[in-house]
């Protein structure tokens, strides 16, 4: 259930003309409802360790998470095909093709509800091809219309998602099944980045938007409509909030994320973020590896928090580690 701030968040942002996009306004009610922390639960390996040491972490593309629908869009196809099929038949009558047509044919081609095929048959009448030959012809070029719209089908989505670069935080660290998913079955450890203390113009704020849990797709036609309008001004911002919808089935997760659009990163990489203010311990850490973060959180003065299992209840607590 999308809460009432974030809708007022979207509305800033949604606009299909760039003009009309309120981005500062956006900023400011994220930045209003903004968590007091967000939470990185990780497992422990190389890279892992790596980036704790050097407040790091990794962004990569929404492909490559676990989630097949992670910054997944709807197209209407049939409308943006339609659109575009539109858009070339006004331009060839720009080009003189109208000076060539009579007024009914003329008016079907711009009204009709299939302007690909109706351009096809006005070539042909124009080619004074028999309209008894007409079929094979408007058949073979259906077929190829529809191998086009099967194309965009495919190739939009792809596009989007290749555009930006994520990399999810929670807004808890005693999520049991976090632990389990996230941090190696709670032998792992949860890093605790502190985001209250920090200014609205630091760019880990920034960027740091929440997760929209929603049953719906986010919706681009209107947006792919509106670059065909005007590539130059229409909202490029849209692929950063279609990244943000996920299914309610995650919202256990309470999720936060960093989107780093294109024009700052075009690869996966580490990305640099504020020093840790906690590190917690996986209920199940083994003891070399629970030795190891002990010696890296005191080198760099990080409280440290030991995770339990409670005594009464299905439910985790932390203690600090003295």
């Amino acid at each position: 259930m999308i809460e009432k701030w974030q809708q007022r968040m979207v509305a800033c942002m949604q606009s299909e003309e760039a003009k009309d996009v309120r981005v500062e306004e956006a900023l400011a009610i994220k930045y209003e409802h903004r968590p007091y922390s967000v939470f990185k639960y990780r497992e422990i390996n190389e890279r892992s360790l790596r980036n704790l040491e050097n407040d790091l972490v990794w962004v990569c593309s929404p492909t490559d998470y676990n989630d097949p629908y992670d910054s997944s869009i709807s197209i209407t196809t049939e409308t943006l095909t339609s659109t575009i099929f539109e858009a070339g038949v006004q331009e060839l009558i720009s080009q003189g093709l109208g000076t060539d047509l009579d007024a009914d044919r003329l008016q079907k081609l711009l009204t009709g509800t299939n302007p690909a095929v109706a351009l096809q048959e006005a070539l042909l009448g124009q080619d004074e091809v028999p309209p008894e030959f007409w079929p094979p012809f408007i058949a073979s070029f259906e077929a190829q219309v529809q191998v086009w719209k099967e194309a965009v089908k495919e190739s939009l989505p792809g596009s989007h998602k290749a555009s930006l670069k994520v990399c999810s935080f929670s807004a808890t660290a005693e999520s049991i099944i976090m632990w389990s998913h996230y941090a190696d079955q709670h032998r792992g450890f949860c890093v605790e980045y502190d985001i209250h203390s920090l200014a609205p113009d630091n760019l880990f704020v920034r960027m740091m938007y929440p997760v929209i849990y929603s049953e719906k797709l986010f919706d681009a036609t209107s947006y792919y409509l509106a670059a065909l309008r005007d590539r130059q001004g229409f909202n490029m911002l849209f692929s950063a909030l279609a990244s943000l919808y996920k299914s309610p089935e995650w919202g256990y997760e309470k999720e936060w994320r960093l989107v780093i659009p294109a024009s700052l990163l075009k690869e996966s990489s580490p990305w640099r973020v504020p020093k840790p203010k906690r590190l917690y311990l996986g209920s199940r850490i083994n003891e070399e590896h629970r030795e190891l973060l002990l010696t890296i959180s005191r080198k760099r003065n990080i409280e440290i928090h030991q995770m339990q299992l409670a005594d009464d209840s299905f439910r985790l607590k932390s203690k600090l580690v003295s």
